[in-house]
């Protein structure tokens, strides 16, 4: 294990500079990873480190970061385990951009989840944080996220409906439904109900979280 705590996000010089290069960039989940609230900020740092640690039990040699978003975890799992390969997509090619600057160890793409372009068992690990809550068929994506893994997927979506009741709690959101979700969630699993949709495709060997997010780990079946 190389690094015990996940390093902030808003320090690191390839990071640094994409964000200057992102001054009229939008996306949820940039602003999510640069918002200056101290107390979100405590949450998504407590939150890389609990993913971090999820992967680094496995060891992987490589690892895909699937709709890797402005490579914020990617960085993170690069400082930890600095000898993995790392290859990570987004269907966002701005994104891709803004990872691919501040990762220039790492290998990204533009690509969907649902036709990955990866043969069958490419990757030891693959990771995929925060994406499937957003996808309007997320079985077809995590049969794609299972295809393309030697040994493991470690996936993480909000924790409903603690999330949703977080965000009204500090007033965003009220007029979203359900309240305080964010606008693009198409799915709302409770831990249980995603520990079961996981095990469709994959033997769940961890079923845990960090407020407000559920971290599931799923072994292959091969």
């Amino acid at each position: 294990m190389a690094n015990a705590t996940a390093p902030s996000p808003r320090t690191g010089s390839g990071l640094d500079r994409a964000i200057e290069a992102a001054e009229d960039y939008e996306a949820s989940n940039y602003r999510k990873h640069t918002a200056g609230n101290p107390i979100q900020r405590r949450l998504i740092d407590r939150f890389h480190r609990a993913i971090g640690e999820r992967v680094a039990e496995l060891a992987p040699e490589s690892f895909l970061d699937a709709g890797c978003g402005e490579g914020f975890v990617a960085r993170m799992l690069l400082t930890r385990l600095p000898a993995v390969r790392l290859v990570g997509f987004d269907f966002n090619p701005r994104a891709v951009t803004l990872a691919a600057g501040a990762n220039p160890s790492a290998g990204f793409a533009t690509a969907s989840v649902f036709h990955l372009p990866f043969r069958d068992a490419s990757f030891d690990v693959v990771g995929c944080f925060e994406v499937l809550e957003h996808q309007p068929e997320p079985l077809a994506a995590l049969r794609e996220l299972a295809r393309v893994a030697r040994r493991a997927v470690v996936l993480s979506v909000p924790h409903e409906p603690l999330f949703c009741w977080a965000n009204a709690a500090r007033g965003k959101n009220w007029d979203v439904r359900p309240r305080g979700s964010d606008p693009d969630h198409r799915q709302f699993w409770s831990r249980a109900a995603f520990g079961a949709f996981v095990a469709q495709e994959l033997d769940v060997v961890w079923l845990g979280g960090s407020f407000p997010w559920t971290i599931c780990v799923g072994r292959t079946r091969r």
